[in-house]
């Protein structure tokens, strides 16, 4: 008996080591980089690093191997901002300024990366919207941050090396803050019926935070989004029915209507649309009661006026990706109102300057194509986001940072994702560029606690 109680347990014969899933582990990965783009850089650079490594680890999987060649032969789109990334890397064959040039390369190397490796990992409308919401759900502690910082007036408004505020970026902050309640309108809308009432409940009151957050921290960008693609939201998933020109009566009298009640009610509204109003009236009186380098509106003019000349004088192919500083400080010397030099605040004049012409319109081309792939699935929320990033081109260098290149590349790569089957084997629609058979069926969720 004890020489039968001590002897070595019996292991299986069919006993399997731990398996690597480079699939599973991708996603893994890619809902980190989604939870911390608005809360830690650092944290999207590494997790970034990891993904890639794992991605190209996937290839020794010949099914999976076979299935990314597949859709990159059938995708084309995917390389059209890998495209433009080249460009950029040809400006610095005429930049005289490598060091610059190289920072430059390696902000924008979202666009050369995420869109070839996000669309070929296998996702399934489950995890796409998972990978939104799990954005969505990290502007609680933004959101959250901003109610301390307004309440209290804590010095966290400058933000600290280890938690920094929203306030610092507020721009990338407020446009962060928009967009997540549109996903969270979305997945409500998609969802109404099959999400029991505890759901429903907490996931309004996080849209009312992150909504409490966007006016109180008056970040006008945001705001603005908010008042003008509200109406456009309802449009497409609320009131779909109706002739062309009533649904267009009915988009202008909300978006005035949604605005006047907002700037009624809120001065965190109407106090940053009222100070835009003054700094611009300041700004051709040469400022009389400011100081000019904290005018915001009044710094914007200003760069438009100086880098206007630029830009014609180089209209061809640019000043090279590297030279914006070394030709633009100079320039900055004799402003008449004492303006420091900075980036033009206008992602479309920033790409222009760089790469002539002939780059901004790659850049939009690229753009574009891009957002005609977009999947059905995820189709409408994804004209939101572009519209949004549009807005925001205009009066900001909105990929001038990496929390902003980020943002926008892996958020356009999902949209451009084509969303497998739900159930059974892992299988790879293809086919018509925005055209997933499955569609209709993604958007809606099985009655169960695990949904």
């Amino acid at each position: 008996m004890f020489n039968k109680m001590s002897s070595s347990p019996t292991i299986p014969t069919n006993t399997l080591p731990i398996a690597f899933r480079s699939e599973q582990i991708s996603f893994v990965l890619l809902l980190l980089m989604m939870f911390f783009l608005p809360l830690s850089k650092a944290v999207v650079s590494v997790t970034e690093v990891l993904l890639l490594i794992v991605w190209l680890i996937g290839f020794s999987d010949t099914d999976i191997r076979i299935r990314r060649m597949e859709v990159w032969k059938s995708s084309p789109f995917l390389f059209f901002f890998p495209g433009f990334f080249l460009l950029m890397l040809l400006g610095m064959g005429y930049s005289s300024d490598w060091e610059e040039g190289l920072q430059i390369l390696n902000r924008y190397h979202y666009l050369f990366t995420l869109p070839p490796v996000v669309a070929t990992i296998a996702l399934n409308g489950r995890r796409i919207r998972t990978l939104l919401m799990a954005f969505a759900l990290a502007q609680i502690p933004v959101a959250l941050g901003v109610l301390y910082i307004v309440g209290t007036g804590h010095e966290l408004h400058h933000g600290t090396l280890h938690i920094p505020s929203p306030f610092h970026q507020r721009p990338r902050a407020s446009l962060f803050l928009c967009f997540s309640l549109f996903i969270m309108a979305e997945y409500l809308v998609s969802h109404y019926k099959t999400l029991n009432a505890e759901s429903r409940t907490a996931l309004g009151l996080v849209a009312l935070l992150n909504l409490t957050a966007l006016i109180m921290m008056q970040g006008r960008i945001g705001q603005l989004g908010l008042v003008v693609l509200t109406p456009f939201f309802l449009l497409m998933y609320v009131y779909r029915q109706g002739r062309g020109i009533m649904k267009m009566g009915f988009t202008v009298l909300l978006v005035l209507g949604l605005g006047g009640v907002f700037y009624a009610l809120f001065d965190g509204v109407r106090g940053p649309f009222n100070e835009a109003a003054v700094e611009v009236q300041e700004s051709r009186n040469g400022y009389p009661n400011s100081e000019p380098n904290y005018s915001s509106m009044g710094r914007r003019i200003a760069f438009y006026e100086v880098y206007w000349p630029l830009l014609i004088q180089n209209m061809g192919f640019g000043v090279g990706t590297g030279d914006l500083s070394l030709e633009g400080k100079p320039l900055f010397e004799h402003q008449p109102d004492g303006i420091t030099f900075d980036r033009p605040h206008n992602q479309f004049l920033e790409i222009g300057i760089l790469l002539g012409l002939v780059g901004l319109i790659v850049f939009v081309l690229a753009w574009w194509g891009c957002v005609r792939a977009f999947d059905l699935s995820f189709r409408p929320l994804g004209y939101l986001f572009v519209a949004l990033l549009f807005m925001s081109m205009w009066s900001d260098s909105t990929l001038s940072t990496q929390g902003g290149v980020s943002f926008f590349m892996m958020f356009m790569a999902l949209f451009m994702a084509r969303p497998a089957e739900e159930s059974g084997p892992v299988l790879w629609k293809t086919g018509r560029i925005g055209r997933a058979p499955v569609a209709k069926e993604l958007l809606e969720l099985p009655v169960t606690a695990g949904s």
